[in-house]
């Protein structure tokens, strides 16, 4: 037997029925939801319809209740209301008025995707359908391994897949509720167990790479990976294995010496494994400071009588601009001969006095004997050491006046002469040079590209050669320079290797001598690139980093001298043709940041003629080169004795002028002193 017979109209229902639906239909504003449904049923304009039912009349109080009063005007029964509801989803609401139904469980998840077992990938959707049927209607709750799935209240479930933790059981918990709140009964779906497919480990979040901390203090290294099944962990610490320390986070207490290296991550399941990032862990001393950070850059690769180079010209202006961003004044000098070299290092060794860091880079060919050679771009076919500068007589300039800090960096060959080429520099008495400082010769470093009687070499089709490849990675950076060049050996291509270390005590002060040697064993080479093999030796007794602040003293600073020479900047000039009675302007500037001795003459508005370029005086070799196309010329080291510059004017192929430009007039006074 029916509740309520369907042709009952509304106002004949009971009291507590009336009220009932009343509350249901005030609740959440469901009545709006109605109103609009019956609205479009008899074609009324809804909007003045609802705004009226909202108004308080005093005669039949809430909107429900008015709603209701007004259809029972219009005859509606208890079964004209129920399809009402049941359209516009007010299924609660038709609970009220319709007889009760037992919940029933018509399709279960397993029914839906035909299994109890799915396998899904990362970034795809889970999608689990679920239909009951009772009245009062079925709620739908989603449960993952017994934990509730938040806002998931539809008979569908959809998420997408973006964690290992999303697999496991899922199932549909469904109840019948009473408008009161009163629960009728519930019923659990058919469970889907649900398989992620497995997913290689990935480093969502790299450690640091550089972490520096002070004596007695604590540190933490954190790494994030992803994977599934879930990735474990396992630290390192200079390769070796830090037992019990196998979660995501290291932590290190009360850190010393004995804790400074390298530390990393192993991220393993079983379906794959992945390495974290190294950070570099070291003790964070004192900071220095320098009256002046000064460097001297020389790169030869235009040789007269021997085979000419490739990078050197790349790897010097890098390293200058390198330094440069850090704060040295640096002098960076292309293609000098021997006595341009020698005067180079004569006006570098000025400015290294007490209080500055120098330091001093070569590129391009050499040898050693004994000791290392650098060769000059006009060094003879068969050389002797007399026509090379050799490592001693850049000490015995360098360390005069006491630097606090050299570093002497030689990025050229160590191989020996050959015996059959060149047999008379073997028969040679070399000249001894006997290098000593006014205090000491603490504080200094001495790096080469590669080992005593070994040949460094340029990487085919590539811009830098082998060592400033990854000397470059780290000459900036805020690290102590022992473990810059540490660092320059631990890179992919290059291994450590210490031959010895040996700890002298003198006046109080503990001197460290270290040697590195590291080997070249990247695969990539092929042949005698594999046998480029770094190294470095160091005197160090204090934390000196590149990166050191420059603090300035009441007496005049080292750098200003340098900048005085090297003092340049672009200029406008005015020129005039006076066969032709024409004046135009003429721009003179560095043809190649950052080397100071490329200038470089530009006419920018001569668009109808021909420019020229010539040398008042020939020069052998020639440092004049010009594009005519662009009207311009560059000139390589021009010097105070060679004349004026020629610049001739054509026409159509027909000469109609010419002026001169005297370059001395504009140079950096760096270079007349280099060229004299």
């Amino acid at each position: 037997m029916t509740r309520y017979n369907e042709d009952t109209y509304i106002e004949y229902l009971p009291i507590n029925t009336y009220k009932e639906l009343v509350n249901a239909l005030n609740k959440d504003a469901a009545w709006i939801t109605l109103a609009n449904h019956v609205a479009t049923q008899l074609e009324y304009p809804s909007t003045p319809w609802i705004q009226s039912l909202k108004e308080s009349n005093g005669t039949h109080g809430s909107p429900g209740q008015k709603l209701l009063f007004e259809l029972n005007i219009k005859m509606c029964t208890v079964e004209i209301l129920r399809t009402l509801l049941n359209d516009c989803g007010l299924l609660n609401v038709q609970s009220i008025i319709s007889d009760p139904e037992p919940l029933t469980i018509i399709t279960h998840p397993t029914e839906d995707i035909q299994t109890d077992t799915m396998k899904i990938s990362f970034g795809q959707h889970l999608r689990l359908y679920c239909k009951a049927v009772g009245m009062p209607p079925p709620n739908y709750t989603w449960y993952q391994d017994d934990r509730q799935l938040q806002n998931y209240i539809s008979n569908e479930l959809d998420i997408i897949i973006t964690t290992a933790s999303q697999a496991g059981e899922y199932k549909c918990k469904v109840s019948q509720t009473k408008n009161d709140g009163t629960l009728v009964s519930v019923l659990t779906s058919r469970s889907v167990i649900v398989q992620i497919f497995p997913l290689p480990v990935t480093i969502e979040e790299q450690p640091q790479s550089m972490l520096e901390v002070k004596d007695g203090e604590s540190f933490t290294i954190y790494c994030k990976a992803n994977s599934y099944p879930e990735p474990q962990y396992q630290w390192f610490h200079n390769n070796t294995r830090l037992e019990g320390q196998t979660s995501n986070i290291l932590h290190i207490k009360k850190f010393r010496s004995k804790h400074e290296g390298k530390y990393y991550c192993y991220v393993y399941n079983n379906i794959s494994e992945a390495y974290t990032q190294r950070t570099h862990v070291m003790m964070d001393l004192p900071r220095m400071k320098a009256v002046a950070k000064i460097a001297l850059i020389i790169a030869n690769e235009e040789y007269e009588h021997h085979e000419c180079l490739l990078t050197p010209k790349n790897d010097a202006a890098r390293i200058g601009n390198l330094l440069k961003e850090i704060g040295f004044e640096v002098i960076c000098l292309l293609n000098l001969t021997i006595t341009q070299m020698k005067n180079a290092i004569k006006v570098f060794s000025k400015a290294l006095v007490e209080g500055v860091y120098g330091l001093f880079y070569f590129a391009g060919h050499g040898f050693k004997m004994q000791e290392s050679y650098m060769l000059a771009t006009d060094a003879p076919e068969t050389y002797l050491r007399k026509d090379a500068i050799c490592e001693s007589e850049l000490l015995v300039a360098f360390l005069e006046n006491d630097p606090e800090l050299l570093i002497i960096i030689l990025d050229m060959c160590q191989s020996l002469p050959s015996k059959e080429f060149n047999p008379d520099i073997y028969n040679e008495v070399p000249t001894v040079n006997e290098y000593k400082s006014k205090k000491n010769l603490r504080n200094l470093i001495q790096a080469y590209s590669t080992s005593s009687h070994r040949p460094s070499y340029e990487k085919v089709n590539s811009k830098y050669g082998l060592y400033m490849t990854h000397l470059s990675k780290y000459i900036n950076k805020d690290i102590p320079v022992t473990k810059l060049f540490e660092e320059v050996g631990k890179c992919k291509l290059l291994i450590l290797c210490t031959l010895y270390i040996n700890i002298l005590y003198f006046h109080d002060f503990i001197h460290t001598t270290i040697v590195f040697i590291f080997a070249a064993i990247d695969s990539c080479f092929k042949g005698k690139e594999r046998n480029q093999i770094p190294m470095y030796a160091l005197s160090i007794t204090k934390p000196f980093r590149l990166t050191d602040a420059v603090y300035i003293k009441n007496s005049p600073n080292p750098d200003s001298y340098l900048n005085e020479l090297m003092l340049f900047s672009t200029k406008m000039l005015d020129i005039t043709f006076k066969q032709v009675n024409m004046c135009t302007k003429v721009t003179l500037s560095l043809f190649l940041e950052p080397y100071l001795n490329l200038i470089k003459i530009k006419l920018p508005d001569l668009r109808n003629f021909e420019v020229n370029f010539f040398n008042s005086v020939p020069k052998k070799p020639n440092n004049l080169y010009q594009d005519q196309s662009n009207k311009e010329c560059w000139i390589h080291n021009p010097q105070v004795n060679e004349g004026p510059l020629i610049i001739s004017l054509s026409k159509n192929g027909t000469p109609i002028g010419a002026t001169v430009l005297h370059i001395k007039n504009y140079i950096p006074p760096l270079l007349k002193l280099i060229n004299s």
